[in-house]
């Protein structure tokens, strides 16, 4: 018996077996073999015979081989091909950690003490969950069967729309919250962190909400399909845990809370709340939350709503109910370490979901990648366009909350740069022993990069490197980067020797301009050995890489070019490659069934398609060796939209496809097509969101979603598993 540890097989021993009795000629039986395997993984049986196998109290029988291994005992396990992962991976967890001297380099030595989570299948997704937990209350860390090589990208600490679920990053779920300047009126003043410092009258409440999901109105109910469009409250458990939440604040005044929150009781500075997703309390999908001021002098701030139970020392991965689940005084409740507001601390979940990357791309959860937000034209708009990104404006740990939505009240320049503080993205890394990815934003000063890149130096753990990359899709026209580039490019004249001058005008400058970055990151750290230097790129086009990489020293600073790796079918009718029928029998705005948002994935005339990527993605890792480059992909997956309109059919059938088995195969066929093409490192796009108009991207729709139910997960984790590890040099 064999198990997969970081790509090689280890043998187990001192599993306990079986070997059925067998007539194996006329007259002669075989009598029934048993015992332990040896410490080589070796146990006896006769041709033909099955064997039983004993592991976490469940018996598996399979036809007896010479060599049995996790997935063949799964298969053994259950017939339902979507759970045969899991269980395999259950399996091989079990085995790891019940190794008598936890050493697989030396071979498994099974414990015959150890003891699986009572109550748990090996089939079920929270085997793996109350394994660890166990563990951890003996103060053992877990160990994992595999180091991760795929990265993923982050969101931002709050969704733009209420109808879009995101992961909950953080133990204190007022980081989350709308700022107060969303939803109070106008006439509401703050003080320089976002706090209110002005009473609320009977006509103006002072007032955010979090947790939201869609609002529940008599027509959603009737409607069933417009009432799926989000994760519904009965599942909301998966986001984050029901039960008592403890409130901290400073100042003098009253919160009052509604929906999923009610209060239980109330002290000055502490109220204890319930959070329950369903009831008939629970009339929107939502969390209010309103103050009162008793005081302008001494307003209300600093607001935590920190999560029940805590973690034990030395394990931020497993939440934990109590002190009786972590060894004598290791427990560390949220409660305590959030008395000091700006301690960070992570919500257990998320962290169990991110630990299973190696690298983790901050650019959403710092927001770097914003839409244009200046209107008009002529002076006041390039004024707008072109203005500076400084050091004193970004994000930072006293500020309120961090992100927000656009509205009347909060225009997005007042908000732009307010994701999660670099505290806070250095921390993650350093917990997830996850090296950061970092996009720096488009119009930031020499001075915010020279300080960014001081404090990762000095924060960042030994051992992890800072990825720095220079905006977000410089190439692309719908951000404020691109345009932003674009512009400072044709006020240097880069564009004139192009046909397209605007675009290679701003690739040009991209060029210009991360090169610069990178040499100030280089001053910082003294050296290049801790710090990757990523050069973005569009899949479809090796010129625009071969160009930037030309452009002036671009190529003596750059360590790897990063390019989208996405996959999906024409859209509609209106591109030359889109328009001939019998090649393109269906565009995506003209499917109706999933089996025809396959056929247009896996149509090889479509330039969109599955195959059409392979081949670019192939191109491109070409063109970048040429250079001596490693190619990176910054983002992949699929890439199934409906732009935000309200077609609820097509919707319904891109969300079925992200959920059908077939699209964990083309997961597994895009992988393993990036690794035997050169690709190196491959970010995963996104993690755990709900699937909106605007897009399915998430591998998985909550945090907690069983790997069985999501393909795409399912298949870059069966992808990890396979390889053990990174499989290129230097990583």
């Amino acid at each position: 018996m064999v198990i997969s540890v970081n790509g090689v097989e280890r043998a187990v021993g001192n599993v306990s077996y079986s070997s059925t009795a067998s007539a194996r000629a006329a007259g002669v039986v075989t009598a029934q073999a048993s015992g332990v395997t040896g410490l080589d993984g070796s146990f006896t049986y006769n041709s033909g015979e099955t064997v039983t196998f004993t592991i976490a109290n469940q018996n598996l029988t399979l036809t007896g081989a010479s060599v049995v291994t996790a997935e063949m005992l799964a298969t053994a396990s259950t017939s339902d091909t979507s759970r045969q992962a899991t269980t395999a991976n259950n399996i091989e967890l079990f085995l790891l950690n019940g190794d008598m001297d936890r050493n697989p380099n030396n071979g498994i030595n099974l414990d015959a003490s150890f003891t699986p989570p009572p109550n748990e299948s090996l089939g079920d997704e929270t085997f793996a969950s109350e394994l660890n937990e166990q563990l951890v209350e003996k103060g053992i860390t877990p160990l994992t069967a595999f180091t991760p090589s795929l990265g993923i990208n982050t969101e931002a600490p709050q969704a733009e729309q209420d109808s879009i679920i995101q992961s909950v990053p953080f133990a204190d779920l007022f980081r989350i919250a709308r700022p107060f300047k969303d939803l109070s009126c106008a006439s509401t003043t703050y003080d320089a962190q976002g706090w209110p410092t002005s009473a609320p009258t009977n006509t103006c409440a002072i007032r955010t909400t979090l947790l939201n999901g869609a609002i529940i109105s008599s027509s959603l109910l009737t409607d069933p399909v417009n009432n799926r469009r989000t994760i519904p409250a009965s599942r909301y458990t998966e986001v984050v845990p029901e039960g008592r939440y403890t409130v901290l604040y400073e100042g003098e005044g009253t919160l009052v809370y509604g929906n999923y929150a009610q209060l239980v009781s109330r002290s000055p500075g502490r109220d204890l709340i319930d959070i329950k997703f369903t009831g008939a309390a629970v009339r929107l999908e939502r969390m209010d939350l309103s103050i009162t001021v008793n005081n302008v002098n001494n307003p209300i701030k600093n607001i935590r709503i920190v999560m029940p139970g805590g973690v034990c020392e030395g394990n931020p991965f497993v939440r934990v109910a109590n002190a009786a689940g972590c060894p004598a005084g290791k427990y560390q409740a949220f409660a305590d370490t959030l008395v000091n507001r700006n301690a960070i601390v992570f919500n257990p979940d998320y962290l169990n979901f991110m630990k299973d990357f190696r690298v983790v791309r901050m650019m959403n959860l710092m927001e770097a990648s914003p839409r244009n937000p200046c209107t008009g034209s002529g002076d006041a708009y390039n004024t707008c366009l072109l203005q500076d990104f400084t050091w004193a404006q970004r994000a930072k740990l006293t500020d309120a909350t961090w992100g927000g939505s656009a509205s009347a009240n909060n225009p997005l320049l007042q908000r732009y740069g307010r994701g999660a503080p670099l505290e806070v993205q250095v921390a993650l890394a350093n917990q997830l022993k996850a090296h950061p990815w970092f996009n720096i934003p488009h119009n930031a000063t020499d001075e915010y990069v020279t300080e960014f890149a001081n404090y990762v130096g000095d924060n960042l753990n030994a051992g992890l490197k800072a990825h720095i990359e220079y905006t977000n899709e410089a190439w692309n026209y719908i951000f404020w980067g691109s345009l932003y580039a674009r512009k400072k490019g044709m006020d240097l004249g880069l564009g004139s020797a192009f046909t397209n001058q605007e675009y290679w005008a701003g690739a040009l400058y991209y060029a210009k301009r991360a090169t610069e970055i990178f040499k100030l990151w280089e001053t910082a750290f003294n050296d290049n050995s801790r710090l990757v230097r990523i050069l973005g790129t569009v899949q479809t086009d090796i010129f625009l890489t071969r160009n930037m990489l030309n452009y002036l020293d671009t190529k003596d600073h750059v360590d790897a070019v990063a390019t989208n790796a996405y996959f999906y079918a024409c859209l509609d009718r209106t591109s030359t490659s889109c328009s001939n029928t019998t090649t393109i029998p269906k565009t995506l705005n003209e499917v109706t069934t999933v089996d025809e948002v396959f056929a247009a994935i896996d149509n090889a005339n479509d330039p969109n398609g599955l195959p059409k990527l392979q081949i670019n993605l192939a191109a491109q890792a070409t063109e970048v060796a040429r250079f001596g480059k490693a190619l990176y992909a910054y983002e992949g997956g699929q890439h199934l939209t409906v732009d935000g309109n309200t077609d609820d059919t097509r919707r319904n059938v891109f969300e079925a496809a992200n959920r059908d088995p077939r699209m964990g195969e083309r997961y597994t066929t895009l992988l393993n097509g990036w690794k035997t093409a050169g690709g190196q490192q491959f970010m995963l796009y996104t993690q755990p969101q709900s699937f909106h108009k605007w897009g399915l991207f998430a591998m998985k729709e909550t945090l907690l979603q069983p790997r069985y139910s999501t393909p795409k997960y399912d298949a870059a984790m069966k992808f990890q598993e396979t390889q053990g590890k990174c499989w290129w040099n230097g990583c």
